[in-house]
């Protein structure tokens, strides 16, 4: 019965999106990067039985997953899955709830790919505003360089939607950690690679990989797992600093917490324990860390730099004194080279006539009207300095 309805909504779906689209002139092929580059906005189109797109919409459990036709301006539509992800629904008008989603590209067609990617991850900007969480993904992809990360920390880029007909907003698409994200950047050998997330405090769930890493279980303490689910002690200090060392590029780790406490986020990992992902690998390449959920930033200009040393990491790590002055480092390169204040002033700049009036017109933008856009696009710019300043005065 599954089935014969699943044959029925994919019936109604393509006739739909048939008589809605019309004859499609094909794009010339552009891969993963390309789907990122925030200079530009792509338009994303959804198509879903109403029955399921009120299903989707409506669904708090966060784990029905049903079937839709997804495309960009100029490409022939593909089926795939859709669910609606964590995030509070936004709806202040135009008759819809616009809800952050997961287009599962490969659901029902094995090993079909849009554009380089398996998952599409679209955030509406519910705990801020897409204009600041945008912001933060592009500071982290501002420090992939040698100065900071020495790596490709992940992508993203603002884009729009429509969902059956009806435009529903700018969203930020944020670059999906899963298998694909690794076989992209060369990292994944099978048996070999693990990726992690750790979305509750202190806890990390595997994504790829079977079983645990060694590197996994040789950090057996806290504050890598829980402190009542540690099966071994936190080594001492000279012990900690040399095993870590040989263990997890700490550079990066050092880089992506320097970005959150520049960006105030309150629900990092050294802030909170959460909200970032990890490989490892098999051998002699050490761990990485890449960030996750940007929608808690900007959120003042006075967070501690140092973080509240009664949380676990900057409890655990800053009192190496290596540590403490590798990671001060890193922060006084990245404000003072690759996001120094006017690089990221000027990417404001560049970005309010490009997204000024796609926000206005989505009734969810969280920000307001175009006069209230406009306030908005110079609040951030006024925060960057100032942000900046409040650091120089915390740093030694």
């Amino acid at each position: 019965m599954r089935r014969v309805h699943f044959v029925l909504v994919c019936l109604f779906l393509f006739a739909t999106q048939a008589v809605a689209q019309g004859p499609v002139q094909r794009v010339r092929y552009e891969g993963w990067p390309g789907v990122f580059n925030p200079q530009r906005v792509l338009n994303l189109h959804l198509t879903l039985t109403p029955g399921d797109w009120s299903t989707i919409q409506n669904d708090e459990s966060l784990s029905i997953e049903l079937p839709g036709w997804f495309w960009a301006d100029g490409e022939a539509p593909i089926l795939v899955g859709v669910r609606r992800k964590s995030g509070d629904a936004l709806q202040s008008g135009g008759g819809f709830r616009k809800v952050s989603l997961k287009i599962d590209i490969n659901e029902y067609t094995s090993g079909l790919k849009w554009r380089d990617l398996t998952k599409v991850s679209l955030e509406n900007g519910d705990d801020q505003d897409v204009l600041a969480e945008g912001l933060a993904w592009h500071m982290h992809r501002l420090a992939s360089v040698d100065e900071g990360y020495g790596y490709e920390a992940g992508m993203a880029a603002w884009v729009t939607m429509e969902i059956n007909g009806t435009y529903t907003g700018v969203y930020v698409n944020a670059e999906q950690r899963n298998k694909q994200f690794l076989r992209n950047r060369d990292l994944y050998t099978p048996g070999e690679t693990w990726l992690y997330k750790i979305s509750d405090p202190l806890h990390h769930s595997l994504e790829v990989g079977a079983a645990d890493s060694p590197t996994v279980t040789t950090l057996c303490y806290y504050p890598f797992v829980r402190e009542n689910q540690a099966t071994c002690s936190t080594p001492d200090v000279a012990v900690l600093e040399t095993q870590l060392d040989g263990l997890i590029d700490m550079d990066g780790m050092f880089t992506m917490t320097a970005i959150d406490a520049i960006l105030g986020n309150p629900d990092a990992l050294f802030s909170h324990g959460k909200n970032c992902y990890f490989v490892d690998f098999l051998g002699r390449k050490k761990r990485m860390y890449f960030p996750w959920d940007q929608d808690s930033v900007v959120t003042g200009t006075d967070f501690p730099i140092y973080y509240d040393p009664n949380e676990a990491y900057p409890a655990t790590l800053f009192p190496v004194p290596a540590y403490l002055a590798r990671y001060t480092e890193i922060l006084r390169g990245l404000i003072e080279g690759p996001l120094e204040e006017q690089v990221l002033i000027v990417f404001l700049d560049q970005m309010e006539p490009l997204l000024s009036d796609l926000l206005a017109a989505d009734p969810n933008n969280q920000i307001g009207d175009a006069s209230e856009i406009a306030e908005r696009f110079d609040a951030l710019r006024a925060w960057v300095p100032t942000r900046y300043a409040n650091i120089q005065q915390q740093l030694p």
